[in-house]
């Protein structure tokens, strides 16, 4: 008989997740996250012709900037800074 496999968390966060404080990211087991513009976002900025993106880069960058006072790092932006790929930063010895 097989085993379930657990469930393991998600690892990509939307922005405003994590800045309305509906992500909470201080518990999370894994060292490695990514974090995009909500779905949402990015279909009215596709409407819109991309007339919303410096705003979603710059959501998209304060989340970053919150998360790196919570003991995240950036480690790398792609898609001109609509994913952000960041590394929990481990305390000193």
């Amino acid at each position: 008989m097989a085993h379930p496999v657990p469930q393991r968390p998600p690892r990509r966060f939307h922005s405003d997740d994590i800045l309305s404080g509906r992500v909470n990211l201080d518990p999370y087991p894994f060292r490695y996250i990514m974090v995009t513009p909500s779905p949402g976002a990015m279909v009215s900025n596709t409407l819109s012709l991309g007339a919303g993106t410096l705003a979603e880069v710059d959501r998209l960058l304060a989340a970053v900037e919150f998360l790196e006072t919570r003991n995240w790092e950036l480690v790398n932006l792609e898609q001109g800074g609509l994913v952000a790929f960041l590394r929990r930063r481990y305390p000193a010895p």
